[in-house]
């Protein structure tokens, strides 16, 4: 996998749950939303098609 600068996007829900974990200081949702939602995402932006 080649790296290369991606810009992920947000939905508003996503953006909140991102403000939540911050606020709540929720280490373990702040983990789960990495690998459910980033990681995927930034997974797929670097693919080479």
């Amino acid at each position: 996998m080649r790296l290369k600068p991606i810009v992920l996007t947000l939905s508003p829900e996503e953006a909140q749950e991102v403000v939540r974990i911050d606020m709540d200081a929720d280490a373990p949702a702040a983990l789960d939303f990495l690998r459910t939602v980033l990681a995927k995402r930034v997974k797929e932006a670097l693919k080479t098609h």
